[in-house]
């Protein structure tokens, strides 16, 4: 009885393991929306933290589809491209009252 139990719980830590895998990435980009704009840093889900820390993950979030996927640490170019500063200077600004200067 001992040995099913073991052979159980090594099986479902297994396929745990191959679902993480499967979420795993090679580029920061949502496989879902194809964009790298919307995505966020999120903290790592509680049963990945407690049976699956060891591994050299980062937990990612995409915004615009809330899909969520794992980039390895070591990738080159893992953080997500940021939206540029001269993008939003060029956006329209309104001008409230509060901001004028007599």
């Amino acid at each position: 009885m001992l040995v099913y139990g073991t052979l159980l719980l090594i099986g479902s830590y297994l396929i745990g393991m191959l679902y993480i895998f499967s979420k795993t990435q090679k580029r920061c980009t949502c496989t879902h929306c194809k964009t790298d704009i919307h995505l966020e840093r999120t903290t790592k889900p509680s049963y990945f933290k407690r049976y699956y820390n060891f591994l050299p993950l980062k937990a990612y979030r995409c915004r615009r589809c809330a899909k969520t996927f794992f980039i390895h640490n070591e990738t080159p170019g893992v953080e997500p491209i940021r939206m540029d500063e001269q993008v939003l200077s060029t956006a329209p600004r309104t001008v409230r009252k509060e901001d004028t200067v007599y």
